[in-house]
């Protein structure tokens, strides 16, 4: 067992240590029997076992392979264990027109990529609870105005819905993490937001924050001439004047649809 306890910094391992607040995050994902969960980096099982007795049809996914043996000796064939990377598999072959829930203490370093793998894919999740580095879950959940507020708020907010669950101080992990946590909830918009061109939006809103201290006219200058961006003030009715994290995503998406 000692061999598997040591963590690998490079996998960023830290390992949720209270049984409690593993419970916890299982109970706010409402898995019903027979739903189809997967789990990603699930460490030594804790979160696992609570998930297990809601008996869903699980699937973990483990980077690594010194836990694999551990993990299939704990929980037998009680769940599919699936050996690899989660940002390297296909994730429309294990998709396959089913519906996902995904609960999950993430690595920190995969949290970026992986959520914009949710985005992609996010018509075949019906809900996700995560545990993210806080500062994350504050993007996630920030609105126009707060510093918080950005390019990944936007992106996340057009298809759903994210609230915090709950914060977890890093004394709770082995080892113990320079960062605190927040599990957040993560569920579909009922009316998902409608954009003419989303490569266009997405490059609008990548351009508008590339310098939070500058203007939208002048983040926008080095890609759109003079008279574009006067025709898009004039027309949208919207201070170009403005920074972006002063926008709604209203704002953004008709400056998007106009441009």
């Amino acid at each position: 067992m000692n061999k598997f306890m040591k963590k690998r910094h490079s996998l960023g391992q830290n390992f949720l240590t209270d049984p409690d607040i593993a419970a916890q995050i299982a109970a706010s994902a409402g898995i019903e029997e027979g739903e189809t969960v997967w789990e990603i980096g699930p460490g030594m099982g804790i979160l696992t076992q609570e998930l297990l007795k809601y008996q869903p049809r699980l699937t973990a996914f483990e980077i690594d392979g010194r836990l694999i043996p551990f993990l299939e000796k704990r929980f037998r064939d009680s769940l599919e264990h699936i050996h690899g990377d989660i940002l390297q598999q296909d994730w429309a072959a294990l998709i396959a027109g089913k519906e996902l829930k995904l609960v999950s203490n993430l690595p920190y370093q995969i949290s970026s990529p992986l959520l914009e793998l949710l985005q992609r894919h996010h018509q075949s999740f019906k809900l996700s609870v995560l545990m993210l580095q806080r500062e994350v879950a504050h993007r996630l959940t920030a609105s126009p105005g707060s510093k918080a507020y950005g390019a990944l708020s936007l992106r996340m907010q057009l298809n759903f819905d994210i609230e915090v669950v709950m914060d977890v101080s890093k004394d709770y992990f082995d080892p113990v993490p320079q960062v605190d946590s927040s599990v957040v909830r993560i569920t579909p918009r009922a009316i998902p937001a409608q954009i003419q061109n989303l490569t266009t939006f997405h490059r609008l809103i990548r351009i508008g924050f590339s310098s939070r201290r500058k203007t939208m006219r002048n983040n926008l200058l080095p890609h759109y001439d003079k008279a574009t961006l006067l025709k898009l003030q004039d027309s949208s009715g919207i201070d170009l004047q403005r920074r972006a994290e002063t926008l709604s995503e209203a704002e953004f998406i008709l400056l998007s649809d106009l441009l």
